[in-house]
């Protein structure tokens, strides 16, 4: 009773709360199993994850597409960045008002080379969601183990890349580690 009283509710919310039943499967007009599996796979993605990509290569292009992970790239001049990750070197760029492009090998002039361990790419390829990401590429860059590391080598100057728009991608901001 001093519960009741405490959570204002009343002797008759309870007994009501008592004799409702639950429906009855006549009574719920349901899907099938291989109806909500269709369903499932047609919805989309949930805000915030990343599907699973077996290369960094393809992780990083499919977070170069997704608009909140990239917000503001379009406003940037230009950017050219170099990995090497798995033994592979690889790059992305961008030209002024042009869409960003990959490809293998080396990039002359690039503005950021990034070195990363090959016990760090597992853990950025098994992060879900960008949070998580950006979680173990900190960690691995203010903390390295041996092949748990990321390594970032500005080419030019901090002030000229956020002039030049690092600092307004979260993405971009990211990879030149100026994220806290």
């Amino acid at each position: 009773m001093v519960m009741r009283r405490i959570f204002g509710r009343k002797k008759d919310d309870d007994e009501k709360d008592a004799n409702a039943k639950s429906p009855t499967p006549e009574e719920i007009e349901g899907e099938t199993g291989e109806e909500a599996a269709e369903e499932a796979e047609d919805a989309p993605i949930e805000a915030g994850t990343i599907p699973y990509h077996t290369s960094l290569t393809d992780r990083f292009k499919y977070m170069f597409d997704d608009p909140d992970i990239s917000a503001g790239l379009k406003g940037t001049d230009e950017f050219f960045l170099e990995f090497m990750a798995m033994g592979e070197r690889f790059w992305f760029a961008k030209k002024a008002k042009g869409e960003v492009e990959f490809g293998t090998g080396a990039v002359p002039d690039e503005d950021v080379y990034i070195r990363i361990g090959n016990d760090a790419v597992g853990d950025l390829l098994g992060a879900s969601t960008f949070t998580e990401f950006q979680g173990f590429y900190m960690k691995h860059y203010k903390n390295p183990e041996a092949g748990k590391f990321v390594k970032i080598e500005l080419r030019k100057d901090v002030n000229g890349l956020n002039r030049r728009g690092y600092a307004r991608v979260p993405l971009l901001k990211l990879l030149i580690g100026m994220t806290r």
